[in-house]
């Protein structure tokens, strides 16, 4: 079966019947191609269930977790699937299990092993639309498992690999991927393309438009990702494909921020031999996502000291303060210091080519503005600050500002429009 179409909704495309109404009409347009759509839970419903659980216990068990969590997209498939059927469509809807999608036993953040594409062949032969459960699958042992935060688009890219589809459309609430989060600056703009790992770089220093694994299997399977506009469909939003395939315009593509970032200092006025790996320790049993590490030793008369200095990143704050006490009781004899409250602002770039005079460059537009940068770190596609959280939008406004990310690109285009049901 060829030239199939995989297409992907978000919860704000589906929030509503009014909405999944709008969807269809979408999905009618791509006849008479074969499609095959993923769908992710009604608007905020997977938090509503996840607030059900907790009221429920504080510690919900993980397997009935899931379990729950997946109900979510199954109200969505099935209500999409009607509509398609009033519309005049032969439609089929399939939980993540009767699709075939066999993952790891890790509840909550489960990766995708396989998809018997089959299975969903065998029903596009008699059904126009397969409609498919995003974010979930099952494991070898028949167990429910959902695979995290953003997980329908993974779904969906992964099975665009699997049936050997060319393009994977994820369709959102804005016009593509942008140079950074047009909600904040106004000046952002849709950039027309991008390559995986300039995409991937933006995606995990803060830009949600897109899951970052689900833009990995892209580049893995070779299928190129389109980000699109549920509410402006007439618009071909972002295209994330190969590196040379992508026509470079500049040298930075965005920016972008990562809220929820940390910093923890510890001088250990004896031997530190151990300090590194027992502190990464300690911030790893408390669910800390360790960044970057940096150690020195100095040595003073009659003192043999050790210096370990760690950014990190943490989804709650709770667990970063049991951290700190942690480590404070612990090594009650030195000097802790630690700044929770910060932010991470990421220029994104091409290469690292010219990455040294454009953090100089960076660091001097902050300072220009009274922006204290608490550490620089450069790799090949990115330059990482971190700032304090008060000052963290002003500083990706002034750098976007600087490094002039908007110019070169249609800013004409609208970047979010809404709809009305």
């Amino acid at each position: 079966m060829n030239d199939i179409r995989v297409l992907k909704f978000g919860g704000s495309s589906v929030k509503n019947i009014g909405r999944i109404e709008h969807v269809a009409d979408i999905i009618a347009s791509y006849k008479p191609h074969p499609v095959v759509v993923v769908v992710s839970a009604m608007g905020d419903t997977t938090d509503h269930l996840l607030n059900l659980a907790k009221q429920c216990s504080t510690t919900p068990d993980q397997r009935e977790l899931d379990l729950l969590l997946s109900t979510g997209e199954q109200v969505s498939i099935v209500l999409l699937s009607l509509i398609l059927k009033r519309k005049g469509l032969s439609a089929k809807s399939l939980t993540g299990q009767q699709a075939g999608i066999s993952t790891t036993d890790e509840h909550g953040s489960a990766r995708i092993l396989d998809i018997d594409s089959e299975l969903i062949k065998k029903e596009l032969v008699n059904h126009d639309v397969v409609v498919v459960a995003g974010f979930q699958g099952v494991t070898e042992d028949g167990q429910i498992t959902t695979l995290g935060r953003g997980g329908s688009d993974t779904t969906a890219v992964a099975l665009a690999a699997a049936l050997n589809a060319r393009e994977c459309d994820i369709y959102t609430d804005v016009d593509g991927v942008f140079t950074a989060d047009p909600n904040v600056i106004k000046e952002a703009v849709p950039l027309k393309e991008i390559g995986y790992a300039q995409c991937v770089t933006l995606a995990r220093s803060g830009a949600q438009v897109i899951h970052p694994r689900a833009v990995e299997l892209g580049e893995q399977y070779d299928v190129v990702v389109r980000v699109r506009n549920t509410f402006n469909p007439s618009n071909r939003g972002t295209e994330i494909k190969g590196d040379r395939e992508v026509e470079r315009q500049k040298q930075f593509c965005g920016v972008a921020v990562d809220k929820n970032q940390g910093f923890i200092s510890i001088s250990k006025p004896k031997e530190a031999f151990n300090l590194l790996r027992e502190l990464t320790e300690c911030l790893s049993s408390c669910g800390v996502s360790v960044e970057h590490i940096r150690q020195t030793s100095k040595i003073e008369p009659g003192i043999d000291g050790g210096t370990v200095q760690i950014c990190f990143q943490y989804k709650e704050k709770h667990q970063v303060s049991e951290a700190v006490s942690l480590l404070c009781e612990k090594y009650s004899d030195s000097t802790v210091c630690s700044e929770l409250d910060l932010c991470k602002v990421t220029l994104v770039g091409s290469s690292s080519q010219g990455s040294a005079q454009a953090a100089v460059r960076l660091i001097g537009t902050l300072e220009e503005n009274e922006i204290e940068v608490k550490s620089i770190r450069a790799s090949d596609l990115a330059i990482s600050c971190l700032v304090e959280k008060s000052k963290a939008q002003q500083a990706a406004r002034r750098i976007h500002e600087e490094f002039k990310l908007s110019s070169d690109f249609d800013s004409t285009e609208s970047r979010e429009l809404s709809l009305t049901a």
